[in-house]
Parts: C-alpha cells; structure tokens; sequence
C-alpha cells in the first residue's frame, strides 16, 4: 500500500508541483517586470514633476521681484511726496510766520 502510494505521488502528485513550482516562476518574473516598469513610470513622473516644479518656483521668484520693484517704486514715490508736503508745509509756516511777525 505505501508503495503504491509512493508511486501515485511520483507519478501524479509531484509532477503536479512541478508545473506549479513553474506557474509561481513564471508569475513571479512577470511581477518582477511589472515592478521595474512601474518604478521607472514613476521615476519619469518625479522627473517631470520636479522639472516642472522647478519652472514653477522661477517664475514665482520672478513675480516676486516684479512685485518687490514696484513696491520699492511705490515707497519711492510717496517717499519723494512725502518730502514735497513737507516743503510745503514748511514753506506756508515760515510765511505765516513772518506775516505774523510783519502785523506786530
């Protein structure tokens, strides 16, 4: 009886196994496969992400200098009014002061 067990395995069973040790095999390099071609789908995404990321930031950074130059403009100019008013201011002050000073 165990012999004729041993053999029914030899005979059926282990090649059975056989063909699936080849079936996990074959799965398995077709995983493998996937895999590599999945990490380089994702190193070619990062690529252009980063790329674009990279363009992104250059043209922020000059949108911001646009935007820091105008700002400076600005401070220039109302400095430079700023300046002006007080002339004026200074000016109307010494004339009522010696209008003042004249009506004494």
């Amino acid at each position: 009886m165990i012999e004729e067990i041993r053999e029914m395995f030899q005979n059926f069973i282990a090649p059975q196994l056989e063909g699936i040790r080849g079936d996990i095999r074959a799965v398995d390099v077709k995983v493998d496969s996937f895999r590599r071609e999945l990490l380089s789908e994702i190193r070619r995404v990062e690529d252009v992400l980063s790329s674009d990321f990279v363009r992104l930031e250059q043209k922020v950074d000059l949108k911001l200098e646009h935007f820091d130059t105008k700002l400076q403009t600005l401070s220039d100019k109302l400095e430079l009014r700023s300046r002006e008013l007080s002339d004026k201011l200074e000016l109307q002050r010494r004339e009522l002061l010696a209008e003042l000073r004249a009506t004494r």
